[in-house]
């Protein structure tokens, strides 16, 4: 390989070159991984062709042709050969060479950067919450416990009466059981908001992520037998460990397994396929990747924005915050959490977890 083919190849972007024919040249080899077209594949592919006739890159690199100015474009959603989005940095240019031209489409991929991004985003947002919501459980705690105390003080002693009580009475007894239920229920709530709130215990020891969720999945056995769902498993032997907090990892699991569980449609036969790999994303740290895969009632694209916000649901009688303290958890991990979703063909949640090199002893 000659000193220009390594140093393009080595490049941290992706090159594309296309002749006056808008025929296919050259990419390198960041733009193979980024497209997924090898360069032993490239011949006569037009670009047309290259880009499934995108308009919009068609009309701005016959721009560029008729004008010879450069153009670019700092957030572009691409869409490569297997279908899977990145956000690119898109910029095309015109080259000349002698009676020749060529057209340069770059694309930088900055897919991760934009992932972070939003995270760093979303955390502070939610480090405002969990303040606010640690005051307030506080302050409501208070005064609930007392009404609790008072409608149990109250129904033991209709309980222990050893008289008959007045039909009006009863009832009043009725409405304690009532009161000392709801009272319960709004307990629960805190609980989770708490949850939210709070610092999860991190890097506490080395996990085993195909342990782990093979232990969750044994949790909802009876859950995946009633609602005829099965689990297919996709695990890589060879994952290495990872310093986390088992159990905080548990909770993320089980909440999306429990989520899956739910979406599955009572007449169609359930599938959930759980998939554990390496990923290896270029300029950024190795992550462990965690997919779980539903073929469920999938969700809306004007919700998806939305669920990570608390108390969003999109079930009757969800609280709205299993996603919220899922992802803090996730972040508190320095990983992250994505979900893609098709209404009514399911939903795919990945969860991505950073693998620390070993410091040497």
């Amino acid at each position: 390989m000659s000193i220009d083919n390594l140093i393009i190849n080595n490049l941290n972007h992706s090159l594309i070159l296309f002749d006056e024919n808008l025929t296919l040249k050259f990419l390198n080899l960041p733009a193979q991984e980024l497209t997924g077209y090898s360069d032993r594949f490239i011949n006569n592919i037009g670009l047309n062709d290259f880009f499934y006739n995108n308009r919009y890159i068609d009309e701005h690199v016959s721009e560029v042709i008729e004008t010879g100015e450069g153009f670019i474009d700092f957030e572009y959603k691409f869409e490569n050969k297997n279908r899977n989005r990145r956000t690119v940095i898109l910029e095309i240019s015109k080259i000349a060479d002698e009676d020749k031209f060529y057209v340069i489409v770059s694309l930088k991929d900055i897919t991760r950067f934009k992932e972070m991004d939003n995270n760093i985003k979303n955390e502070e947002r939610l480090n405002d919450l969990s303040r606010f919501i640690a005051e307030m459980s506080h302050e409501i705690r208070n005064p609930l416990g007392g009404v609790k105390a008072a409608a149990s003080y109250l129904k033991r002693k209709f309980d222990s009466a050893s008289f008959d009580l007045p039909a009006n009475i009863k009832d009043l007894n009725n409405f304690l059981e009532i009161i000392i239920k709801e009272v319960g229920r709004i307990n629960n709530l805190i609980e989770d908001l708490l949850s939210l709130s709070k610092k999860h215990k991190t890097r506490s020891e080395k996990v085993n992520i195909n342990k782990v969720v093979n232990e969750i999945i044994l949790l909802e056995q009876e859950a995946l037998a009633n609602k005829n769902v099965e689990i297919i498993k996709e695990f890589d032997p060879s994952l290495p460990k990872i310093y986390a907090s088992e159990n905080a990892l548990k909770q993320v699991f089980l909440n999306t397994l429990k989520n899956g569980i739910e979406a599955v449609k009572p007449e169609a036969k359930g599938i959930i396929k759980i998939i554990t790999k390496l990923d290896y994303t270029r300029n950024s740290p190795k992550f462990l990747k965690i997919e779980f895969t539903d073929n469920g009632c999938g969700i809306s694209k004007k919700d998806i924005k939305n669920l990570f916000v608390p108390f969003f649901t999109t079930k009757e009688k969800g609280s709205g915050l299993g996603l919220a303290i899922s992802q803090k958890i996730i972040y508190e991990h320095n990983g992250f959490i994505n979900i893609d979703s098709v209404k009514n063909h399911g939903t795919t949640v990945t969860v991505y977890l950073p693998i620390e090199k070993r410091k040497s002893s």
